[in-house]
């Protein structure tokens, strides 16, 4: 593992690519450009995953050519394998690199029991990510999660 530079050394991103950081189940796609894994986050349902620019960026329009010409085929693939993986109504794909300041895409399943609309959508994931924190509400397990992104894996061209 190397030590990263800064202002990376604050990127939890970055992290991750660097080896600092594991999301369960490991990496799904690193094609040198994009890295693909499940989220992180300790609330989490099996199959959110975030698709990551490999080095730190914070703006689209820092993106190369490269980064920007296979970003659609990536997504578009990455989706796919959600659904052919994920019992979901839709996949909510999402970028607001505020918090998180590395272009990412979060890709969120929203299933039959998760309310429409992404305002009210986000609102219903961080009221369940507070209720399983407290522990009143089942939070899915590393397990759960890292079988998730092995299917997912295995359904990626490429990966």
């Amino acid at each position: 593992m190397t030590s990263l530079p800064a202002p990376e050394r604050q990127c939890s991103a970055c992290a991750e690519v660097a080896g600092h950081l594991s999301a369960p189940g490991g990496v799904i796609v690193d094609d040198g450009l994009w890295y693909v894994s499940h989220h992180t986050g300790p609330y989490t349902d099996p199959g959110e995953l975030i698709v990551k620019t490999r080095r730190h960026c914070e703006s689209l329009a820092e993106l190369t050519l490269q980064e920007a010409e296979s970003l659609g085929p990536l997504l578009r693939a990455a989706v796919g394998a959600l659904e052919r993986t994920v019992t979901a109504e839709r996949i909510y794909a999402v970028s607001f690199n505020e918090r998180l300041r590395h272009v990412h895409f979060l890709l969120l399943p929203r299933t039959a029991a998760m309310p429409r609309g992404h305002v009210i959508s986000d609102i219903y994931r961080r009221l369940r990510a507070l209720l399983r924190k407290a522990r009143l509400a089942s939070n899915p397990s590393v397990a759960e999660r890292a079988a998730a992104a092995s299917r997912v894996r295995q359904e990626l061209p490429g990966a």
